[in-house]
Order: C-alpha cells, then structure tokens, then sequence
C-alpha cells in the first residue's frame, strides 16, 4: 500500500481506509457491512483521484438511488473536499446516467409512465394482441396467468425483472417458443405479452421510444450496448472518465453491469472501485444479484480483481451490533465512539402505535437534538395518514420521501377536486403543482379521454399536460374543465356517481365526507383504475384517516379549506428543522441518530404477501441506519418475528 495524498478533515481515516483509499490496484471491490463508513471510504477515493490531479469532471460515481447520490455528496462536504470541486464530479444513478445518454442519442425526452395505473392500458393490449394473433403456433400454451389487476401486477413485476436481467438477451435462443419458456421458468403467454408491450413502446425498433417506465432507460441502452449498436464515440457516452466509483453494488443487475462492464471498455485508463454489502440486497424483483460483486467483472474483461474489507459499524455502537449480529447471523463488530440505545416497546394497537411515535419525537426534541436526525421507516405508505394528521396537529416539521404525503395521493386529490367544484373554490388550492395533480386525479379516476375540438387527440399525454397547465395558471376554469372534459366524456355510470358526489357535498350539515364518499363508491372506481389489491387496501386506510378529520368539520367549505391549510402547513414546516418519514427503500445509504420502526407486527411487518429474505433485508436495512438511538413498536398481541430473531424483549410504556 502507498501512503494516502489526500488528508480528511474531521474525521479519523482507520487502516482499512487508507489502505482502500492509498491502493494502486487498477480494480477494487470493497465488502462492506451496514454502517462500516463504506460511502465515506468512496468518498475518500474520489478525493484521492483529485488530489493526483483527476479532473472532477473525468471522475463519474454511480449508483442504484438518489439518496445514495445524496450521501456521497455529504460525504465529500464532511472529509473536506472543497465545495467548487465536490459539485462538478459527476454524480448520479445508473437510470439518471442512462436518460443522458439516450436524449443525446434520440434527440429528446422520452415521456415517462412511471405508475401502474398508467402502464396498464398498454400492458391489457399487449395481451390482447396476444390472444387474438390469429397466426399463434402454440394457442394451446396461451394459459394466461390471471385475469385484470393481478395479470397486470405479475406482468410488471416479472417485466422489471425481465429487463433487469436481461434474460431474453443473453438466455434467449431464437424465437419465444413454450419450450425457451419453460427453459427460462416463465409463462410462455407472458413472454409473448412481454415482446409485444416492447414493440409497441419502441414503435417497433425506432430509435425515440413512445414511453419509457422505470429502469427503462437503464435498459434501453444496455440493449443497445448488447447488440452491438452504439457506435464508437456516440454523442453522450463519456469516453474521457479516469475514476468510475460504484456504490450500493449488491443493488447491481444485468443491465446496470452491461452499463458499468462498457464504461471501463471504452475508458481503459479508468481506476475503478465498487462498494456494497451482500446483506442489504432489497431489490430482487428489479434483478439485483450479488454476483456482481463476485467476480463478474474480472472474469468478463480480464481484469484483476482486488478486494478490501470493512469489516466493523462505525455509525452504532456495541449493543445494535450486537443484535444486527444475531439477526444477519454472522459476526459483527464495532468501532463507533458511541453507544446505542435500542428500545423495543409493545402497542395494543395502531392508534396507541402512533402515541408511541410521537412519545419517540418528543423525547428526541425534548433532548434537543436537531429533528432533521430523526427518521421514522414506515412498511407500508398508507400507515402515514394517521401519523401525518398527529404531526400537523402537533405542529411537527415533516418531509415525506419513498411516497407522497397522503394529502397529495389520488385518491385524496379526487376528493379534494369534488370539493373544490363543489364550493367553487379551487383558488384555494395554492400549490400549482397539486392543482396539477387534482387534474390528473379526475382524469384517472373518470376514466376519460381529453377532447379538443371534434377530434380526439390520440396523444393524451400532451393533452393531459397542456389541460394541467391551463387550470395550474388559472383555477378559475376547473368548473369548465371537470364539466366539458370530465363529465362529458366520462362513461354514464361514472358520471351519475361524480355529479352526486358534488350533488352532496353542496348540502349543509355534517358528514359531508361520508356522504360524498357514499355517493362516489370510490373504491368501485378504483378498482376499474388502481393495479392490484395492495393499493385498494391502501384507499381504504386513507380514507378512513380522511374520514376522521372531516369528522368535526360542518361543512364542504370548511373540510375543503382544512385540507389545503394542513397541505400548506406542512409545506412551511417542512422548510424548518423536519424529521423524515420515509419508507425504508427511500433510505437506503442514508443514517440518522434516530431511527424509529413502527408497525412490527406479524403479516405487516415481515408482510404476508413478500419474500422472507426481502423482508429480512428490509429490516436489516432500516434499522442499521440508526446512529445512537433504534426504537421499535412491536405489537403486543403479534409481534413481528423480527424482535426475537435479534434477541429483543418488548417492554410496555
């Protein structure tokens, strides 16, 4: 090992650093457990490469999630490399990476259809092509797995991963037959729906793609790449890069390795080092394989892998160690300066839950610490609606991130617009963004297609943008909007429950939500639009928190007005000191002093209808992110089985 150029500032670099950060190895794989600084350490190398003189530009970190891109910029700031450089290396996701490439390549943006909702129309015509190819080889293999929702739900998951992998790409022989099929473990009815979505969203081959869902772009040019199509100096592919660093490379799949494998091709002189811990792989379903921090990269190129451990937590003290230990089943250390406190305390029930919560904030701020450390990881979005509705009322600075904070969900903007043609009052809603979004709920929801003229666009995306923008710089024209496009072009059925709902919410007296809702059967509309179970059972739970807090209000107008004040409040909270509240995904490479995980019940946490090992690694990951202090709401009547595996006893408060 050479000695380090590069001296941190406030910090105490270990001898594993500086033998990672002091290293010559022209290729460096870092296994690394939670909280063993692995971030900091690529922060090191990074500042290392400008040290010997690396332009920033040259220098290109990558990695699965935009709060990962967060951390390795904090890091940078808290080791001491100056600001001006810091900020013009280039840092971003394998997704955001790829989106540059491919606007240089294409010319443009590719709209994104980023929701199940919105990805269904065109994934039911896929297999409608499917079911009536007249010139079907096999018709007697076209078992299709499911019907409506569900079919929709396990062709976009089984989709991710297709894509993800690349399984069609590199297992693929020929033609989709039922015997590939059955050689790649998948439906052959699916695969069949699968080539035929793809053709449809590249306009079978064009090089400007009609849409693209998440981790499309990351695919695209991974087949690209693949096929042997992107050209040698293609506008946006960086062939100058010096120092590619990787974080979160246990997230890695196929089609993220073909990106990382053709960046060190085309720049040969690059050092590389990658980062991960095999335990924290919470991304299957997208094709995440730990492989890739085996010995893929060395055994496809040639090149000489050297590894480096870090081996002990230097964000928890001894006692979480301890018990992350016992849960990961395997040793671990640690070296942090600090102890930490883990508490596991029992509910009756979701409501005494959310008291613990908030018992769990007030001693943070009653300690004086600073609520931006406090983090509370929610399983499952729609347990933020009660929590939200005590936040605001205790006047608690929040942020929301990994969901939207139910006050913007659809369905709660459905209601919100009715209310607002009811009162004719949309002026109210000061946010031109969730003026936006009440359009697009309508939309959804009323199941229609905009209309200009006497002809009907066929690109409703550019219409639904255009109508959103029209209402956001004017609200006054909601009326027009909900009465001459919604209504108008609405099925009749649709239309009876919508002009009802209204219809009620313009009565006095109480109970205005509950009759609105009676008259709307939202949940029957949704279902016709919302993908799968899971989010019925989430509109459930959020209209239940909505019910309550329309519960004291005597009128349309005051609920109406309550709910746009809450939205606004939280908006100016969140500009102060915030505590996160997050799902757990969304903060993955993040830490906190605080962490507190709620929930932790049987089929809820571990949840029913998900993977053990998923599970496991999401509990793994949320509660490795706790600096000092890890509270856990455990259900007193059936405890998630998460406590006993870390050898935790529930206490009562």
């Amino acid at each position: 090992m050479t000695l380090p150029r590069f001296t941190p500032r406030h910090i105490e670099r270990t001898d594993e650093q500086a033998a990672i950060q002091g290293t010559t190895a022209k290729f460096i794989i870092v296994e690394a457990n939670a909280g063993a600084a692995k971030t900091t350490t690529l922060a090191l190398r990074i500042a290392e490469s400008l040290d010997f003189g690396t332009p920033p530009e040259k220098i290109l970190a990558l990695t699965y999630t935009e709060p990962a891109c967060d951390a390795l910029r904090a890091a940078l700031k808290k080791i001491g490399v100056r600001f001006e450089l810091a900020r013009r290396v280039r840092i971003g996701t394998f997704e955001s990476f790829a989106i540059a490439v491919l606007k240089r390549l294409e010319g443009g943006i590719v709209p994104s259809l980023l929701t199940e909702e919105a990805l269904r129309p065109h994934v039911l015509q896929a297999f409608d092509n499917v079911a009536s190819n007249t010139e079907e080889r096999w018709p007697e293999d076209l078992v299709f797995p499911g019907a409506g929702d569900a079919l929709v739900i396990d062709f976009l998951q089984q989709s991710l991963q297709l894509k993800g992998t690349m399984q069609l790409e590199t297992e693929l022989e020929g033609g989709i037959t039922p015997e590939s099929a059955d050689s790649l473990g998948r439906n052959y009815a699916l695969l069949k729906a699968f080539r035929s979505f793809e053709n449809a969203r590249r306009r079978g081959g064009d090089d400007h793609p009609l849409f693209r869902a998440p981790a499309d772009a990351t695919y695209d040019l991974a087949c690209l790449i693949h096929n042997d199509l992107l050209e040698a100096g293609a506008p946006g592919w960086p062939t100058d890069v010096r120092t590619v660093v990787v974080d979160e490379m246990h997230d890695m799949n196929q089609s993220m390795y073909v990106l990382l494998n053709h960046i060190l091709i085309t720049n040969s002189q690059a050092f590389f080092c990658g980062a991960g811990d095999r335990d924290q792989v919470i991304h299957q379903t997208a094709g995440a394989d730990v492989r890739f921090m085996a010995d893929a990269l060395g055994n496809e190129g040639r090149r000489k892998l050297t590894r480096f451990p870090l081996t002990a937590s230097y964000r928890f003290g001894p006692t979480l160690a301890r018990h992350m230990g016992r849960f990961a089943a395997k040793p671990y250390a640690s070296f942090a300066n600090h102890p930490t406190v883990v508490s596991a305390w029992g509910y009756a029930s979701d409501a005494a839950c959310d008291t613990l919560i908030m018992k769990a904030i007030r001693e943070h701020a009653e300690a004086g610490h600073k609520m931006s450390e406090l983090a509370v990881l929610l399983r499952h979005p729609y347990q933020s609606v009660s929590l939200e509705n005590a936040l605001l009322q205790a006047a608690v600075p929040y942020t929301v991130s990994g969901f939207d904070s139910y006050l913007l969900r659809p369905e709660i903007l459905l209601v919100r617009g009715l209310l607002a043609v009811a009162t004719n009052d949309f002026a109210h809603v000061a946010e031109p963004d969730t003026r936006r979004r009440i359009i697009e709920a309508f939309v959804l929801f009323g199941n229609v297609n905009i209309q200009v003229g006497r002809n009907e666009d066929t690109d409703q995306t550019a219409l639904l943008a255009e109508a959103s923008r029209a209402v956001e710089e004017n609200p006054d024209i909601l009326p027009t909007f909900f009465e001459n496009q919604v209504l108008r072009n609405a099925a009749p059925d649709v239309k009876r429950r919508l002009e009802a709902a209204v219809a009620e919410a313009q009565k006095p007296g109480h109970a205005v939500l509950e009759r609105l809702l009676a008259a709307l059967q939202l949940r029957t509309l949704a279902s016709r639009v919302m993908v799968g179970a899971a989010p019925l059972r989430a509109l459930a739970h959020h209209l239940e928190g909505l019910q309550r807090s329309a519960a004291s209000h005597t009128s349309a107008d005051a609920f109406f007005k309550s709910l746009n004040e809450a939205e606004q409040r939280q908006r100016e909270l969140r500009r102060s000191d915030s505590l996160r509240l997050s799902s757990i995904e969304a903060v993955k490479g993040l830490e906190f002093d605080h962490v507190v995980i709620p929930h932790l019940a049987r089929s809820v946490f571990p949840d029913a209808a998900a993977t053990d090992s998923d599970e496991n690694h999401l509990f793994y990951v949320g509660a490795t992110r706790a600096r000092h202090r890890l509270t856990l709401c455990v259900s007193a009547s059936a405890p998630s089985p998460f406590v006993e595996a870390c050898g935790l006893s529930v206490t009562t408060q």
